[in-house]
């Protein structure tokens, strides 16, 4: 529980936030020893009992992060024992060894003891991910004699907020020049590959530690500014992808951090306005890709119908807009009506045609250069197989070519194949083919009460698109309204739900997504400060219902449920609608 630090914007682990010291702090950020207040370790001083005396003392003078007498140890030792923690009226931090294992005591900020020695990638995602876990969630993290120009993306997607120069400092010392790409011993440069200052001054005058751990720090400022650009933009994980290729271990450090699932998925936003750009092996498990696939498949379900068709993805998202899609939908005509369209891509899998204006499946972009890969191949055909067995189609068109053709086809998967592409004669077998399987096949519904049905699930959870369209309802625009015409909800332009106050209320029986408050209307925001309970499946970006004794309201979550419980800072729910009942 933090009194001092606010997060405010979420991409993933990486958060920006407000640090109140002397000042007000914005991190991701570079602290220097003026903004410390330390005791230092318990072996400086002849007894503990000095060591609390001297630390009492310190902790009277506010303004700075007063870090309490602590015991230091080595990277793989436990600490033998704890030292008693020291209140302060202000700024508070509380160095935490990686092997402690009981919770640290509550404050602003969090220290990760021996941070400096976590150079292999295991120990690094350990540490931090055991420390995030056992933290409040606003509170700071600081990661010191660690960070480089190059690493410090990596630092800030894990959840390390605050860094400081120790590292480029010592290295610049002792003739190690860093670069966002690396770090080089001075002597090897034969050109210096940076026009500042301090380099400029030492073409001119020759090497100087001074001016090169200068040089570094610059370095570092300048990639502590791009990080917090990407997570302003919400593609740090994009920007991330580029840089763990500065070297092998950074490379395995994203790698084994993909396989951390849960504590990926729990900070991750269910939005974002920036293009998702897949453009590595890595993007394919990103949770973007792997929470969209398993709603599709544990969620979503197809209408009743008897035809499916695969198409294959286009360039232009949504798919509907793009010239080969509109050519697919003329080549089908009216019997369309009785086919269920699933568009087969990378890194997705699988579209519901129903799902394209969703995130991340209508703001994606991927190399496209007509091959897939083995691991692309496998992660396709197991989702088309847990479709498949969940949704059962009479008769299935594929019209798909190229290696994409081949690995459904050779996969086992019976279809009629039709070629794909948009020539004449291929929209002319897609058209032959559809007439043919749709002949005595179900009518569907209009396409925009399918919409809303595969929605109203996919954000909601299976089984409520049956509680949110119960009677008689019908679609005007993209608006859902019941019998007596009152609005159920609506189809944002990010493709979700917005529900109304009415609509709400048909899914609050079901008691997912809800967020509970005090005994207050809000007259504004909903603050965490006011949330008694929140559904652990919450995450940024998400529709939620916010009921309380004296009110009931709509709106878009900030941060993930267990956030809203945990945190004493920050807007918990977006309010959209809010009614005193």
């Amino acid at each position: 529980m933090t009194r001092r630090f606010e997060v405010t914007i979420r991409d993933g682990p990486a958060r920006i936030g407000r640090l109140r010291i002397d000042g007000t702090v914005e991190t991701p950020a570079i602290l220097s020893g003026g903004e410390i207040r330390s005791t230092g370790p318990i072996w400086n001083f002849p007894t503990v009992e000095d060591a609390l005396k001297e630390g009492f003392e310190l902790s009277k003078k506010t303004g700075k992060i007063f870090i309490g007498p602590h015991v230091a140890a080595p990277l793989h030792t436990e600490p033998p024992f704890e030292v008693a923690h020291i209140p302060t009226d202000g700024p508070s931090g509380a160095v935490v060894h990686p092997l402690a294992r009981d919770r640290p005591p509550a404050s602003d900020v969090y220290i990760i003891g021996a941070a400096g020695s976590l150079r292999n990638p295991r120990e690094l995602l350990a540490a931090v991910i055991d420390i995030r876990e056992k933290t409040p969630s606003d509170s700071a993290l600081y990661a010191p004699a660690l960070a480089t120009p190059s690493n410090l993306a990596l630092l800030t997607y894990l959840g390390v907020d605050l860094v400081d120069e120790t590292r480029v400092t010592v290295d610049g010392l002792l003739g190690r020049y860093h670069l966002r790409d690396g770090a080089w011993p001075l002597k090897e440069l034969k050109d210096l590959p940076c026009r500042c200052g301090f380099c400029e001054a030492m073409e001119k005058t020759g090497a100087d530690p001074e001016l090169v751990a200068r040089h570094n720090l610059l370095k570092l400022e300048e990639e502590l500014l791009i990080c917090r650009e990407m997570i302003r933009k919400g593609t740090i994980r994009e920007y991330l992808e580029r840089q763990a290729r500065v070297a092998p271990e950074q490379t395995v450090a994203l790698r084994l951090l993909d396989q951390e699932h849960r504590y990926l998925e729990r900070r991750t936003p269910v939005y974002r306005k920036s293009v998702m750009y897949a453009n590595s092996a890595e993007s394919l498990h990103r949770v973007e890709v792997t929470r969209f696939a398993e709603r599709v498949l544990e969620r979503y379900r197809a209408p009743p119908g008897d035809v499916l068709l695969l198409l294959p993805c286009s360039a232009r998202k949504p798919y509907s807009t793009s010239r080969s899609h509109r050519l697919f939908a003329t080549a089908l005509g009216t019997t369309r009506r009785r086919i269920k369209e699933l568009i087969l891509t990378s890194p997705l899998a699988l579209v519901p045609r129903e799902l394209e204006e969703v995130y991340p499946a209508a703001s994606y972009d991927v190399p496209v250069t007509g091959r897939w890969d083995l691991e692309e191949r496998r992660w396709l055909t197991l989702c088309l197989d847990g479709y498949l067995e969940k949704n059962p189609s009479a008769t299935i068109i594929a019209h798909i070519d190229g290696e994409l053709r081949e690995e459904v086809e050779g996969h086992g998967i019976e279809a009629v194949y039709t070629g794909g592409g948009t020539t004449d004669e291929a929209l002319k077998r897609l058209s032959e083919a559809a007439a043919e399987a749709t002949a005595g096949a179900r009518v569907l519904e209009g396409f925009m009460v399918q919409r809303f049905s595969a929605l109203a699930d996919y954000q909601f959870g299976r089984g409520s698109a049956a509680d949110l369209m119960a009677g008689e309802v019908r679609v005007k625009g993209r608006e859902l309204q019941s019998s007596e015409k009152k609005s159920l909800g609506s189809i944002t332009p990010q493709g979700t739900i917005a529900l109304s106050l009415e609509g709400a209320k048909r899914l609050l029986s079901r008691g997912g997504y809800v967020v509970e408050i005090g005994d207050f209307v809000p007259r504004g925001d909903v603050l965490a400060p006011g949330v008694t309970s929140a559904d652990d499946q919450i995450r940024p970006g998400d529709e939620v219902m916010v009921v309380g004794e004296a009110a009931f309201g709509v709106g878009r979550a900030k941060m993930s449920g267990w956030e809203m419980v945990e945190s004493t800072r920050g807007i918990a729910v977006e309010l959209r609608q809010v009614e005193e009942v």
